[in-house]
């Protein structure tokens, strides 16, 4: 997979809630090196990563958050 040519919407959503990746990569037990890859549009997450990651947002945002507001599924 290419990067895509501009911010993924996993990072335009962390951005908007002020989510750190740190914090993120944290919560979801996902790696800070393949979350940056993931946000970057570099790697498609697995399953199990879209599900860790969907989960941590909920939990660090405190708002419902689904897996297609924060990745592109199509």
């Amino acid at each position: 997979m290419n990067a895509t040519p501009g911010p993924t919407r996993l990072e335009r959503y962390l951005r908007s809630r002020g989510i750190k990746p740190a914090h993120l990569a944290k919560e979801s037990g996902v790696s800070r090196q393949h979350l940056l890859r993931v946000r970057m549009g570099r790697m498609e997450p697995t399953r199990p990563c879209i599900v860790a990651i969907t989960t941590a947002c909920r939990h660090l945002a405190q708002e419902q958050v689904r897996a297609t507001d924060i990745f592109d599924l199509d």
